[in-house]
C-alpha cells in the first residue's frame, strides 16, 4: 500500500497497567477520620479535634444496629430511638431538645461533641456523690465511663426531671437496695442516711435529726417487720413522715430542672406525663374508649395544644400495649 493507505497505530493497552493507576489513585485517597457523635462539624467535612480531645471515647456506630437509630424527628439532635422515643412520650418540642443542645455545648470544653462527667455534675450544679451518681442508672452509664453523649444525657436529666415525689423516694429505695432484695437492711439503711445527712447539702442538721428518729431499734420497729428490713411500702411510710430527709434529692432534682429547661417548663411537662397516664388507665377500664373533654378542658383546648397532645399520646400508648398483648398471645399459641 502507498503512503495515503497507511493507517496511524494507537498503541496497545494495558488492562493490568490501567487498573494498578487506578488502583494507587484510590489509595491515595485520605479518608476523612470519623466524627464524634454530636459534633458540631458537617459530614465530609475534617475536624481538627487537639488532645485531650482525640482521646475522648466517641459513640458512633448506630448504622451497625439501624433499628436502633432514631427516626429523625428531632433532626439530627437526638441520634437512638430510645432517647427520640423518651422525649416524644413527655411531649418535648424540638425548641426544648435545642435549648439543652445549647447548654450542652456551652459546656463541652473541648467542642468535641461530648462532655466529661465533671461538667456534667457542674450542669447540673451538683457536687459528685453517691446520691448523684445515681442519675446514669438512667442511662446505663457506668461509673468508670468518663464522657457523656448528649444522647446519655437527655436520658438522664429528662427522666429525672419528671419523677413525681413517690417516684423520686422509690429512685433512693432503690439506689440503696444494692443486693436488690426488695428491702433495706440495716447496712445499706445506715450507709443511705450517712449520705442524706452529709454537711455538703443544705439543712444536713434537720434532715440528721429525721434520719436519727429511726435509729434506734423501737422507733424503727414502727416501720420495719421482724425480719429487720425495710421494704418499698415501709420506705414509703417513713418517707411520708419524715419528707424533710429526703431535702438532699429533693433539691437535686430542683437543681436539674432549673439547669435545664426551667421550673415550671417541667412541671407543665410532668402534669402532662400524669394526664397522659389517667388516661391510658380509664382506656384499659374502658376497652379503648377515651373520656369526654371536661368543661375545663374543653376551654384549655382553645388556648394550648396540650389537651389534644394529651389524648393523642395516650391513644398511642394504649394502641402499643394491645399490639404488645396480641404479639405474646400469638407466641404462646405458638408454643402450645
Amino acid at each position: 500500500m502507498g503512503f495515503l493507505g497507511k493507517r496511524k497505530q494507537n498503541p496497545p493497552i494495558d488492562f493490568s497497567d490501567a487498573l494498578n493507576r487506578e488502583k494507587a489513585a484510590k489509595d491515595t485517597k485520605v479518608a476523612a477520620p470519623l466524627q464524634p457523635r454530636g459534633s458540631k462539624v458537617a459530614a465530609d467535612i475534617v475536624a481538627d479535634i487537639k488532645s485531650p480531645g482525640a482521646t475522648k471515647k466517641t459513640n458512633i456506630g448506630t448504622s451497625k444496629a439501624p433499628e436502633m437509630d432514631a427516626k429523625g424527628i428531632y433532626s439530627i439532635l437526638v441520634q437512638t430511638r430510645q432517647c427520640e422515643e423518651l422525649c416524644l412520650s413527655l411531649g418535648l418540642t424540638m425548641s426544648d431538645i435545642r435549648k439543652m443542645k445549647r447548654k450542652y455545648n456551652d459546656n463541652d470544653m473541648y467542642h468535641s461533641g461530648e462532655i466529661t462527667q465533671a461538667e456534667f455534675f457542674f450542669m447540673i450544679n451538683e457536687d459528685r456523690r453517691p446520691l448523684s451518681v445515681g442519675i446514669f442508672k438512667f442511662a446505663d452509664i457506668p461509673d468508670t465511663q468518663k464522657f457523656i453523649s448528649f444522647d446519655q444525657y437527655l436520658l438522664c436529666v429528662v427522666n429525672f426531671a419528671v419523677l413525681t415525689k413517690p417516684e423520686l423516694y422509690q429512685f433512693v429505695f432503690d439506689l440503696y437496695d444494692a443486693d436488690q432484695s426488695g428491702g433495706l437492711d440495716d447496712h445499706e439503711f445506715l450507709k443511705m442516711s450517712v449520705e442524706l445527712q452529709s454537711k455538703q447539702f443544705n439543712f444536713s442538721a434537720n434532715v440528721g435529726t429525721a434520719i436519727k428518729m429511726l435509729e434506734g431499734r423501737e422507733d424503727r420497729a414502727a416501720f420495719a417487720p421482724d425480719d429487720g428490713l425495710m421494704d418499698l411500702g415501709e420506705f414509703m411510710k417513713f418517707a411520708k413522715n419524715f419528707p424533710v430527709a429526703f431535702y438532699p434529692i429533693l433539691n437535686m432534682q430542683k437543681n436539674v430542672r432549673t439547669s435545664t429547661l426551667g421550673g415550671s417548663r417541667w412541671s407543665r411537662i410532668t402534669a402532662n406525663k400524669l394526664k397522659v397516664q389517667e388516661l391510658v388507665r380509664y382506656m384499659r377500664r374502658h376497652q379503648g374508649a377515651i373520656p369526654e373533654l371536661t368543661l375545663f378542658e374543653s376551654v384549655a383546648n382553645i388556648f394550648t395544644s396540650d389537651v389534644f397532645n394529651n389524648r393523642k399520646r395516650a391513644g398511642e400508648l394504649y394502641a402499643r400495649e394491645l399490639a404488645q398483648r396480641r404479639l405474646i398471645s400469638t407466641r404462646e399459641d405458638d408454643f402450645d
